[in-house]
């Protein structure tokens, strides 16, 4: 109201107030808070959405900071190397076990029993080249994966994403891959454990992201395609169950939108190219490949049922809703020609995302966690961002209230993740930097395995009874000791339990043989398993543990198939108060 017009005066610096003090009127009622708290709060969102719609030039240095962000991601993710573990501390031997069985020429699914492929012991392999064999070679391998994907994502964003979401694209897929934690539990409850579906999550990902946001230009098509082809092939190599994933996904952007022969051609080459390389480190044996992932395949089956699908979902339906009322936000904004279709496409694609999300939780050993669904909601956000790029400033401001509702539900999808994982990478960092001596009082006496600390969990029953903390280290430490007092390094060891740490934990040569893990109706069943000659392979030494690190439910059938076999072609030669140490007869 303009108080002047009416004939009011004021003082210099003061400003009549007819409601009273405080913004009240005489009634008491303030009328002036609620309007400030709305303008503040248009601000605040403007504010968001300005900074969301932001176009770096060129010229500023605002165009440094992914690069900085990829390498400080990097380096603290080697800087950890093996996080000091609270749970699943067997599975940190899975990775160097098998890392050190690549070390010494043995490949996954020839030499030995494995339903995940070559890639992840590559990896760690590698890691081992640079941490001198060390259990830092998980954090190693790690760091250079995480820097391939944030650099593979960026430059797939490029053309596909305005500036912001590609940055949240790419640190995305980078803190998903590196995050020392497993998906679906507390990000502060530290451990590598299932780190391979991190890995896998992140192929996934750059597929999705290849088939359902088409570039702004059609010379990106052929590299688009390349790229979603050799994801989808290294996920075969991986994990089979992540190719499987992605594969119908790549079947479905082909009517997704219109199909163009270059990225057709991009996608033949991509996968051919990279499960060329595969299958020659293979041996070309692809019989025995095909082999291995029908026989894992039907083993993991073996743990599920019509309705495992259903309980996941029922499990995690609160973020379906949210992607839906996303999509249907988004389907109405105006960022160029839209038809039905088009209009549908959002919602129909969040449930497939959904889908895709839901049979990759049914399948790993996880409750929870919808990574694929947060990478899908930066494709809505990025029309969010088109549409505001496009409009008038007075359009913009008409609609703060629409656009602001979106990225309220944007956030409800991406941030929780993302932030789980920067407290995931951070507690890591923290307790390498300060391990807690009065949770871990054991520790591993083989020098190689100074760097692997595993703590006492809260939690000292159940599942976690003897696979961490200072029962595990205990039972690694009398095992070494018992091997050293009776063998020697010409001796192929094979442990009958989840994992074999002794190879690597003495810096012996592994054996021909035996099993990337063992888990009854999940790597192996009663039906589908290996021969007796594949399992016991050219070991000369088996331990059988008195408590084992896997739980019995998950054992004791594999023991019933394969310890009468062990007594007739090996003999007891010594015992500890862990461990039996039986000698090829």
């Amino acid at each position: 109201m303009d108080l002047g017009s009416k004939g009011f005066t004021e003082p210099p610096g003061e400003a009549i107030n007819p409601r009273g003090p405080d913004g009240a009127t005489p009634g008491g009622e303030s009328l002036s808070t609620p309007e400030i708290s709305l303008l503040d709060s248009r601000r605040i969102w403007g504010f968001l959405l300005k900074a969301l719609c932001l176009e770096p030039r060129p010229s500023s240095k605002l165009r440094f900071w992914p690069a900085i962000m990829l390498a400080a991601i990097c380096l603290l993710t080697a800087y950890i190397g093996a996080v000091p573990t609270l749970i699943y501390g067997h599975d940190t031997f899975y990775f160097l076990e098998n890392g050190w069985r690549t070390l010494y020429g043995l490949r996954p699914q020839l030499d030995y029993w494995s339903p995940w492929g070559p890639l992840m012991f590559l990896i760690v392999a590698s890691g081992m080249k640079l941490a001198n064999a060390s259990p830092n070679a998980i954090g190693y391998g790690s760091s250079l994966f995480g820097l391939a994907i944030g650099l593979w994502t960026y430059r797939l964003g490029r053309h596909r994403f305005a500036s912001v979401p590609r940055l949240a694209f790419s640190l995305f897929a980078v803190l998903l891959v590196v995050a020392p934690y497993p998906l679906g539990v507390w990000p502060l409850t530290s451990s590598h454990a299932m780190l391979y579906n991190r890995y896998g999550y992140a192929l996934v990902a750059l597929v999705i992201v290849e088939c359902f946001q088409p570039p702004e230009e059609r010379a990106g098509e052929l590299a688009g395609g390349v790229s979603s082809g050799a994801a989808a092939a290294l996920a075969l190599f991986l994990k089979a169950s992540f190719f499987f994933v992605a594969l119908p996904l790549i079947a479905f952007s082909l009517f997704f939108r219109r199909p163009k022969a270059t990225r057709l051609l991009g996608l033949a080459l991509g996968f051919g190219a990279v499960a060329l390389m595969g299958i020659a480190y293979l041996r070309f044996d692809v019989p025995a490949i095909v082999n291995a992932l029908r026989m894992a395949a039907a083993a993991r089956a073996q743990a599920l049922s019509p309705q495992t699908p259903l309980w996941t979902i029922e499990g995690n339906f609160p973020p379906l809703f949210l992607a839906l009322a996303l999509a249907l936000g988004a389907s109405f904004l105006n960022s160029g020609a839209r038809n039905r279709w088009t209009q549908m496409q959002l919602p129909f694609l969040a449930v497939v995302v959904y889908l895709a999300d839901i049979g990759l939780l049914a399948t790993n050993a996880q409750s929870r966690a919808l990574p694929l669904l947060s990478v899908y909601s930066l494709l809505v956000i990025n029309r969010l961002v088109i549409a505001r790029n496009q409009s008038r400033p007075e359009s913009r401001r008409e609609q703060l209230p629409y656009h602001a509702a979106l990225l309220i539900l944007f956030s409800l999808i991406f941030l929780p993740p993302l932030c789980s994982d920067v407290a995931g990478l951070a507690a890591g960092t923290l307790r390498k930097a300060h391990p807690s001596q009065a949770r871990s009082p054991v520790r591993f006496i083989e020098p190689r395995l100074s760097a692997l600390i595993l703590y006492d969990s809260w939690d000292a029953s159940g599942f976690q009874k003897n696979a961490n903390g200072s029962t595990y280290t205990t039972y690694v430490n009398d095992g070494t000791s018992l091997l050293r007092r009776y063998c020697s390094s010409a001796d192929r060891v094979l442990t009958m339990d989840m994992q074999n740490p002794f190879p690597y934990a003495l810096g012996w040569r592994p054996p021909l043989g035996g099993l990337a893990s063992l888990t009854l109706n999940f790597t192996v069943s009663a039906q589908y398993r290996p021969s007796f000659d594949a399992y016991f392979g050219d070991s000369t030494v088996v331990m059988v543990p008195k408590r084992p690190a896997q739980v019995h439910e998950l054992l004791d059938g594999f023991y019933a198939i394969y310890f009468p076999v062990l007594t007739q072609r090996f003999s007891l030669a010594a015992q500890s108060d862990w461990w039996w140490l039986y000698k090829r007869k």
